[in-house]
């Protein structure tokens, strides 16, 4: 399937955060440039980078077609024939294949003032459980390894100490709370309106 643009609707979140990321031209823990090229060549580093964007809070953007040039960037945007090797539904099968659980991830391209077209990926933070890798690949991929974005920095590494797994596991413990407590509202086991004063009594205890 074609790449869609972000004008269309349903992907007003991502135009936002392109248009803004683009603006500022400055990588960050939840913005990733990439140089313009091929899926093929792309391929490894985006899953790597899904990785962990999908364990940071609010997730992240890929942005491909900005280059770097010496300590600045360039707004060169994706070149043509770049862009045709991209397929959302191929991109999204090769990404998800080595990710569990499954990642939303949204796939368009943005328009730059300039005149010129990037390539977006967008990657929500996961829903209940931290991504998994799950297969070893290029780039540092492999079986069981967790990728984070460290705080203040611009790269996706690999959970290396107690610290970095333990802000994981409580954005993880905080996501699951609300969702039992969304529960307990729809079966009438939490009156709705002291739903928000027990999350965050709920919060305070862990």
């Amino acid at each position: 399937m074609a790449i869609p643009n972000s004008n269309m609707p349903g992907h007003k979140r991502v135009h936002q955060r392109a248009v803004g990321a683009l603006e500022t031209c400055q990588e960050s823990q939840g913005v990733d440039f990439k140089e313009s090229a091929a899926w093929e060549v792309l391929k490894w580093k985006v899953i790597k980078t899904v990785l962990g964007m999908g364990n940071l809070r609010d997730g992240g953007i890929i942005i491909v077609g900005v280059s770097e040039r010496g300590k600045s960037w360039k707004l060169e945007g994706i070149s043509p024939a770049d862009l045709e090797t991209y397929d959302v539904d191929v991109v999204s099968d090769q990404i998800h294949s080595y990710i569990s659980p499954h990642a939303k991830i949204d796939i368009v391209t943005v328009e730059h003032i300039n005149g010129k077209p990037f390539l977006v990926i967008q990657v929500e933070e996961f829903s209940e459980t931290p991504l998994v890798c799950k297969k070893n690949g290029p780039e540092g991929l492999a079986e069981g390894t967790i990728f984070i974005r460290p705080p203040g920095m611009a790269k996706t590494t690999k959970v290396i100490n107690a610290s970095q797994m333990q802000d994981l596991l409580e954005l993880a413990t905080e996501k699951r709370a609300r969702r039992l407590l969304e529960v307990s509202k729809r079966v009438g086991l939490v009156p709705k309106e002291s739903a928000s004063e027990l999350f965050d009594k709920e919060l305070e205890g862990i």
